[in-house]
């Protein structure tokens, strides 16, 4: 038969307690989460007005004069407000880009930092044939600032530096 956790417990009582172990223990990894991932503040507050520019949200803004005045200008559009109401938001933005620029642009900035996954893609495919070449290297940082640069290498030059092994 089985015993039970309880009889377990209960048999070899043990100096500290089993539930002092496990406080401990989640006590100490809940340390170690809040070293890799700390708490920071949300990186949207402030900007809840790119999904609906007429709701008023008190926050900390980081926009230009500019654009809080073409931010103001559409909250008090009535037309546009209308057009809002009618329409996704898409067709919204794209209307109210001609009217403003600068906070269309801003909006766009915020909502779409990477346009596509191509760079993602490109510095995984990177990190792959690395770790496949170089049997496993540990300190990828180097390899990574070659692959993934825009320059692209002048073999050429390089070799014309480069004097071929003479003969004996």
């Amino acid at each position: 038969m089985f015993q039970t956790l309880a009889g377990i417990l209960g048999e070899t009582d043990p100096e500290p307690s089993f539930s002092l172990m496990v406080h401990d223990h989640l006590s100490l990894l809940l340390k170690e989460f809040e070293h890799y991932f700390p708490n920071t503040q949300d990186s949207r507050t402030g900007k809840e007005w790119t999904c609906d520019p007429f709701v008023n949200k008190p926050g900390e803004s980081s926009m230009s004069v500019q654009e809080e005045d073409q931010l103001l200008e559409i909250a008090n559009d009535g037309g546009l407000k209308t057009t809002f109401e009618a329409t996704t938001l898409p067709v919204f933005r794209i209307e109210a880009m001609a009217e403003y620029p600068e906070i269309a642009t801003t909006a766009f900035k915020t909502l779409l930092p990477f346009p596509s996954s191509y760079l993602c893609e490109v510095e995984f495919s990177a990190v792959t044939a690395t770790k496949t070449k170089q049997r496993n290297k540990l300190d990828l940082s180097n390899t990574l600032w070659v692959s993934l640069s825009p320059i692209t290498l002048r073999w050429n030059r390089l070799v014309a530096e480069k004097q071929a092994q003479g003969s004996h």
